[in-house]
């Protein structure tokens, strides 16, 4: 593989199975082996751009300083989501699939709030499970669907009204 190879994290519509594209080529794997345009690759041959590329779509989500909102979204820990260690050693290919979604989306940024947000809700939402950091029940998951659609659909409302209250003339005070 070329050293100025690109690798992006995206979905590749035509091949469902791909993660993203590496000089336009599928990227996809195996276990734990990257295979470019169907071709087996050394991970450390794309480690390097695999890492440039998980920065990039991290940061289009959460900013440069995405370490913790991507544990927290991932449930791995701190540690494994650091440059140095992924670079090394690489993250789940559904993670990967995640993050090429997310940061394919029309404003990745307000996708990566509605990750921390789903997250939030799924680990302590009313459908959790106990007091600690637990999972939503998949019997609960719709239910909590319908929660979290309502709960964006106030804060729309909520951010709406804000504005256009901004927006209103001020009434004059008659005592001044």
């Amino acid at each position: 593989m070329p050293g100025g190879m690109r690798v992006v994290l995206a979905p590749v519509p035509e091949h469902p199975d791909a993660i993203g594209l590496v000089d336009g080529m599928p990227l996809k794997f195996e276990g734990r082996t990257p295979f470019v345009g169907g071709r087996p690759v050394e991970h450390a041959d794309i480690a390097e751009h695999l890492a440039d590329a998980v920065e990039a779509a991290a940061s289009a989500l959460w900013g440069s300083d995405y370490t913790n909102a991507l544990a927290r979204v991932s449930d791995l820990n701190r540690r494994t989501v650091t440059r140095d260690r992924f670079a090394r050693n690489g993250l789940p290919m559904w993670l990967l699939g995640l993050l090429g979604r997310a940061a394919a989306a029309p404003a990745p940024r307000a996708m990566g709030y509605l990750l921390l947000a789903a997250t939030e809700l799924v680990d302590r939402g009313p459908y959790s499970q106990g007091g600690a950091v637990t999972r939503t029940h998949p019997r609960d998951r719709d239910a909590l669907g319908v929660l979290a659609r309502e709960g964006f659909d106030e804060a729309l409302a909520l951010v709406h009204g804000a504005r256009d209250a901004r927006e209103r003339p001020m009434p004059k005070n008659d005592a001044t």
